[in-house]
Formats: C-alpha cells, sequence, structure tokens
C-alpha cells in the first residue's frame, strides 16, 4: 500500500492482529480473540504474532501484566 509502505497482505494482516490484541485488552480469551480477528485458531495467531513482533502473544501478555501492578 502507498501510504502505509506495506503491501496489502501485510497490511491485512497487521489489522487482523490488532483487532486480536484489542479483543485481548477487554478480557477476553485467545482463542476468541483469534477467531473474532479472523485467524482459524488460537496457534495461527500465535505464529503471526510471532513472525511480527518476535514474541509469543502469552509473554507479551504477561509483560503487559507485571506493568499494570
Amino acid at each position: 500500500m502507498e501510504q502505509t509502505g506495506l503491501p496489502l497482505r501485510s497490511y491485512v494482516k497487521w489489522l487482523r492482529l490488532t483487532q486480536a490484541l484489542q479483543h485481548l485488552a477487554k478480557g477476553g480469551r485467545l482463542t476468541e480473540a483469534a477467531h473474532a480477528a479472523g485467524f482459524s485458531d488460537s496457534a495461527h495467531f500465535s505464529r503471526t504474532f510471532r513472525a511480527l513482533l518476535g514474541i509469543d502473544p502469552s509473554s507479551a501478555l504477561a509483560a503487559v501484566d507485571l506493568q499494570k501492578s
């Protein structure tokens, strides 16, 4: 995409990832968040998350929970 500098497929993946993260931030479960964002299952979401951010979602959520305390 011209304005983002990302190919369309990568941009859509990023949008789905952020949608799942928003669901998780509202207290949703990992599998529910994955399905709500259009991932086939939580493993697909986790692989995509790890590939794009270099960390698995569980570790990222644990770090966020620690920072809230």
